[in-house]
């Protein structure tokens, strides 16, 4: 992870982060050598929207002033920040761009880029997006033409589509997208064609297909909308909305995706609709959002990229959340997930075998805008 070296005299609200070597636990501030504005943003669906927040001690967060920055864009689901925390990219599904920002170290707000937008094709309709771990390119998952859009990062956080500008995902109705933390491999899941695309990161950022170039989630209608990598880059994970199921993967030579054994994990009931996965930065836990359950689900990693659910093996977010994105700050300690349903952000603390407790207070407005994506730097 790249980091600069900012000054903290007047960072009252600014805390550092750094890897946890045990994943969780602690409720005071962050501690670390690292340099990394301790912030949360929120992608809000209906107003076009971000929210941002600052992290304070025990995981509590404060609205920046002012609480919200407009995109530019229509239909603001999917973002990502910058592993430097420079650099904030949303998606805008219905009007096919990327908005950027640039994040200011000392109170989280955000500042347009010039310019504000960045086209990802006509009629492209972008979800996933992902800034690359090396902090130089950002690549977004267009659902409606089964593309990959990439774009390299210039200076001031603009973009520049690299050439050439689109690749084809060979699947239907893309969603997540991740970069292998070696910058070698991304993966799409294609809700439509149920498969997960591959393909090799090549000069400059340009992508090759795999061979073969897409990977079955499971049987019947998998559905799979989010997907994670874990940190040591050999497995990847994948939430299987309509079987309520985790896919696991191990990540072999040249790309190539092989399926453990046993290939699926359970997320809960009938109907638990998983959406979004987050890994914890010492590749531990993960943890899921099941927004038809109101609730995380957990499991720790163990040998083979073998999923055990925690115990208990799910937390609530609270009656009818709905929650969708999830994201963990980059020591490890916190997790938050976007509360759709009830406009707010629901934190948690990281404890002893993965599980969570709610920070105090429980959840953060973003009243009146409905969150969907969630992000801190370097982490979806």
């Amino acid at each position: 992870m790249k980091r600069r070296t900012l000054s903290w005299l007047a960072l009252p609200m600014m805390l550092l982060l750094d890897g946890c070597p045990n994943g969780g636990g602690g409720s005071g501030g962050f501690e670390g050598t690292g340099a990394i504005p301790a912030v949360v943003y929120t992608a809000n669906d209906g107003s076009n929207n971000v929210s941002g927040f600052t992290i304070g001690a025990g995981g509590a967060l404060t609205a920046t002033t002012p609480a919200t920055f407009v995109t530019g864009g229509t239909n603001t689901e999917w973002i990502a920040v910058s592993p430097n925390g420079q650099f904030l990219y949303l998606s805008n599904q219905g009007s096919a761009t990327l908005s950027g920002y640039t994040i200011n170290s000392a109170t989280g707000n955000l500042t347009a880029t010039a310019p504000a937008t960045f086209s990802t094709g006509v009629g492209s309709s972008p979800r996933g997006v992902t800034v690359a771990p090396n902090g130089q390119l950002v690549y977004v998952a267009n659902s409606a033409t089964n593309t990959v859009a990439g774009f390299s990062i210039g200076a001031g956080g603009v973009l520049t589509p690299t050439t050439p500008a689109t690749f084809a995902t060979s699947g239907t109705l893309a969603r997540g997208i991740a970069v292998s933390p070696n910058g070698q491999f991304l993966y799409v899941a294609n809700s439509g064609t149920h498969n997960v695309s591959g393909f090799t990161v090549g000069a400059g950022g340009a992508l090759t297909a795999t061979t073969p170039a897409t990977f079955s989630t499971g049987a019947g209608s998998p559905s799979p909308v989010g997907l994670a990598i874990s940190p040591n880059g050999s497995f990847l994970y994948v939430a299987n909305s309509g079987t309520n199921e985790i896919a696991a993967f191990a990540i072999g030579a040249g790309g190539l995706l092989i399926p453990t054994t046993p290939a699926t994990f359970s997320t809960g009931v009938l109907g638990s609709s998983p959406q979004r996965i987050a890994i914890s930065p010492n590749g531990s836990f993960l943890y899921v959002t099941n927004s038809g359950m109101n609730e995380v689900a957990a499991f720790t990693i163990g040998a083979g990229g073998l999923l055990a659910a925690t115990t208990p093996a799910t937390f609530s977010t609270g009656a009818a959340t709905a929650p969708v994105g999830i994201t963990i700050t980059p020591n490890g300690q916190f997790v938050y997930v976007a509360n759709s349903g009830s406009t707010s952000v629901g934190g948690f603390a990281i404890g002893v075998g993965g599980n969570l407790a709610p920070t105090t207070p429980a959840t953060f407005s973003t009243a009146p805008n409905a969150p969907i994506g969630i992000a801190t730097p370097g982490r979806p």
